[in-house]
This record gives C-alpha cells, sequence and structure tokens, in this order.
C-alpha cells in the first residue's frame, strides 16, 4: 500500500497540474485516503521545522528557506503556501525518493488550527510561533483555543522558538520540557504607552493577574509582567533594537539587519527567521547576506506605476484585525496625500460563513486624516465597509463606491482622487485589481 500511495500522489499531483490547477493538495489527499500511515513510513532529514501562528508564517518561512538554502542546504518548503495535511502530505510524498525525502530540510508553513491532526503522521525537530491573535474566528473559535492546540501539539523532544512579545506565546513555554529560544522587539515608534483597544491578551497565564505593560508594539503584543512576578516576557535571545522601519533597518543582537519592506510586521518575520537559523548553526555573516539582499520582496508587497502615482498594493488577511491593522498604520504614516482602496468578495475562501465581525474589530478611525484624500470602496461587501466606516467620523465626501470594477474603478482614480494609492484589499479583489491594471499597460515597478 505504501508504494501504491507515493505513486498515486506523484501521477495524481502532475495530472492536476497538466489540466492547469494548482496541484499542491489533492495528491496528498488520495495518497492518505490509500495508506493513512504513508507519513509515518517516510525517512525524514536531519531537520524537519515547522511554522505557525495566526499572521506572518508565510512571510516567515519564505525567509528561511531563502536563508538555508543559499547556505548549501538542500530544502524542501510548501512555496505555494497549502499548510494543511492532505498539502503537506503531496509536499513530502513528491518529494520522496526510494522511501526517503530527497533533501537536508523539510521546512513548512503549518496551519495552527489543524496543527494537531497533522503532527499525528510526523515529528518536528524545530517549532517557530509567530504570535497567536484573534483570527478567522468561525474557524479559529477564540486566541485561547488555538494556543491549547499548539500546545497539545508540542512534544517535548521540539526546540520551540517563540515571539516572546505575545503573552499567549510566551504561555507555551510554560509546561514545555525541550529547548526554547525566544526573540522580540525592543520599544520603538511604533511602539505605545497606552493600552490599545480590542486586546486579546491581559491576563497572566498563571495565577490571572492583569499583565502591566512598559509599552505595546500592536495590540497585546509588547513588554509585559505579571504584577506578582509569575510570568513576564523577561529578556530574549534574539531582540531587535535600533529599530528604523522608515529607513528599512534593524539591529539584531548588535547585527545590522536590513528590512524588506516597511512594515512593523517584517521586523517581526526577519527577527523570527534569524532567530531560528541561528538555532540551525548559520552564522550572523551569513544570514545577514542573505537578508540584506535586495531582491528579496514578501509577497505582500507590490507597487504599480499608475498614469505617475505610485500605486502599492497591500494584501490584507480578512478575520484578523492586528494584522489589517498593520496595514493600515503602515498606510497612514507614509507620506504625502493618499487614496486608499479597500474591499473584499468574501470574508474567507475556506468556508461560506462570510462572518463580518471582524470589521468593528478594525481601527478604521485612524484614516480620518487630513493626509487621506479618498477612501474607495469595492467588491461584495463595500456596503458594510461603508456602514463601519460611517461611524470613524470620516466626511462622507471622501468616501466613494465603486458598483462595477472593470468599467468604473480606472476613471474614478484619475479624475476623483489625488496623491499615492494604497489599496488594502483580500486575495480574491487584489488578482481582479491586477489584472484590471495589466488590460491598461500597468505592470510592477
Amino acid at each position: 500500500m505504501f508504494n501504491l500511495s507515493i505513486i498515486t500522489c506523484k501521477l495524481v499531483s502532475k495530472m492536476s497540474k497538466l489540466m492547469g490547477h494548482d496541484g499542491s493538495v489533492i495528491g496528498g489527499y488520495y495518497a492518505l485516503k490509500i495508506d493513512k500511515n504513508v507519513l509515518k513510513k517516510i525517512k525524514m532529514p536531519k531537520y524537519v521545522i515547522g511554522i505557525t501562528g495566526s499572521s506572518g508564517k508565510g512571510s516567515t518561512t519564505e525567509l528561511v528557506a531563502r536563508i538555508l538554502s543559499k547556505n548549501g542546504y538542500k530544502v524542501v518548503y510548501n512555496k505555494n503556501g497549502s499548510n494543511v495535511l492532505n498539502g503537506l502530505a503531496s509536499l513530502i510524498i513528491n518529494n520522496t525518493k526510494k522511501g526517503k525525502l530527497d533533501a537536508d530540510v523539510l521546512l513548512m508553513e503549518m496551519d495552527e488550527r489543524y496543527m494537531e491532526g497533522t503532527l499525528k503522521n510526523f515529528d518536528l525537530t524545530h517549532l517557530v510561533v509567530t504570535n497567536i491573535t484573534r483570527d478567522q474566528p468561525p474557524r479559529n473559535l477564540h486566541p485561547d483555543f488555538i494556543k491549547s492546540v499548539i500546545s497539545k501539539s508540542v512534544k517535548d523532544k521540539v526546540h520551540l522558538i517563540i515571539n516572546a512579545d505575545d503573552p499567549l506565546v510566551k504561555a507555551l513555554s510554560i509546561n514545555h520540557k525541550g529547548k526554547l529560544t525566544t526573540y522580540g522587539l525592543d520599544k520603538n515608534n511604533y511602539s505605545v504607552k497606552s493600552k490599545l483597544n480590542n486586546i486579546d491578551a491581559q491576563y497572566c497565564p498563571i495565577c490571572h493577574s492583569k499583565l502591566k505593560y512598559k509599552f505595546y508594539q500592536y495590540g497585546h503584543i509588547g513588554c509585559y509582567k505579571c504584577p506578582t512576578g509569575d510570568f513576564e516576557r523577561g529578556n530574549v535571545d534574539f531582540l531587535a533594537h535600533n529599530i528604523n522601519v522608515t529607513k528599512g533597518y534593524i539591529y539584531i543582537n548588535k547585527n545590522k539587519v536590513h528590512l524588506p519592506s516597511n512594515f512593523l510586521y517584517s521586523v517581526y518575520f526577519v527577527t523570527a527567521a534569524y532567530s531560528l537559523c541561528s538555532t540551525l548553526g548559520i552564522t550572523n555573516e551569513d544570514i545577514i547576506k542573505v537578508t540584506n539582499d535586495e531582491t528579496f520582496k514578501p509577497k505582500r508587497l507590490n507597487v504599480f506605476n499608475f498614469f505617475g502615482r505610485k500605486w502599492q498594493m497591500l494584501a490584507s488577511k480578512n478575520e484578523n484585525n492586528l494584522s489589517y491593522k498593520q496595514s493600515l498604520d503602515f498606510i497612514v504614516n507614509e507620506k504625502g496625500i493618499k487614496t486608499v482602496v479597500l474591499g473584499f468578495d468574501n470574508s474567507s475562501r475556506r468556508y461560506s460563513e462570510n462572518d463580518l465581525s471582524w470589521i468593528w474589530d478594525i481601527d478604521f478611525e485612524e484614516l480620518n486624516n487630513k493626509t487621506i484624500d479618498k477612501i474607495v470602496l469595492v467588491g461584495r461587501f463595500k456596503y458594510d465597509m461603508l456602514t463601519r466606516i460611517s461611524y470613524t467620523g470620516i466626511p462622507k465626501s471622501k468616501i466613494i463606491l465603486i458598483e462595477d470594477l472593470d468599467s468604473e474603478l480606472i476613471p474614478t482614480l484619475r479624475k476623483k482622487t489625488k496623491g499615492s494609492i494604497y489599496s488594502c484589499v483580500c486575495f480574491d479583489k487584489e488578482i481582479e485589481l491586477k489584472a484590471i491594471l495589466k488590460k491598461e499597460g500597468i505592470s510592477n515597478e
């Protein structure tokens, strides 16, 4: 059954690609149907690494893969983002030869919700946890539930690399008896002293006293301490300091590192990747050589020349208010007059509930700013977005609704808006926007 499972996976994956599909999931589905234990029978490489969290796992995985590959490791990773069991099974089986994974490193972006079931099929050597925040509530319930799923998935023999700025993530270390590496950010221009709205974690996981914060980075993520001394962020093994997001550089343990984009989130994923690769024995110099390579850009970043105006596309993550807020922070902090395009057709690509409660958790109020010329709403839920934005105090004269994207968007942006354009839309609308720009002969800068 093992050999049949392997052959079936490879054939089905190839056929799927020949038919114009991605082919990254279906092969694993049939392989596991034929032999549910197929993954347990494959000999894994020395390093089997998982990267998980509510956000940032994809960018972290991309950068880690790049660092390891540039340093001579043969890396197999799920570059297409298929991060649940069937997708990971396809990845592993399609790269297996004679019962052995043909790589030095198996690197996997892993869906946090289904980690427990996935890790019944193979063991990790290392696990990076980027953050645990409110994300896709119909699917993930609440952050404490996700924390419990990850906690139950992690065996003591796993080397845990965690973002200690997140108290929910740091809580994973309480009962972990294996190796532990922590990373975090120093205070910077994005840090705030006062408590932010929509905090997902406020209490000590041990004594349940309210945590005291020196500062917040965003949401519940920052520098905290339990007043009884039971729990704290404390000193970290890898500290990002002297952070200058605007100029695009940070220092990690006194080593200057360039950022691939001017987002606070990029500080976190670069620090996470740096921490993991250091634990694997890659030298500071060899890591920095790759992170400072100007050719590396995360998949969230797209810049176009729109008739002499900059158009920057930010791929927002629906149902994750903190991820979305970082995109809004970036837009507001950019210099000059700006037009903002917002919208989506579906809350999620995974289920059909279309719960819209998450848009009320996002601080759209910060767009009530004199540098914002217009807010252009697109997509199936533009009227729901309009209702939400109507509570922000933003003048109605600044809001434009697009009924027909193909015929109205380009002329509206050219004739009725000013300044640089920033679109913060989900993946479905980003594809449409790029197609419209392509028709106009506009491509990436």
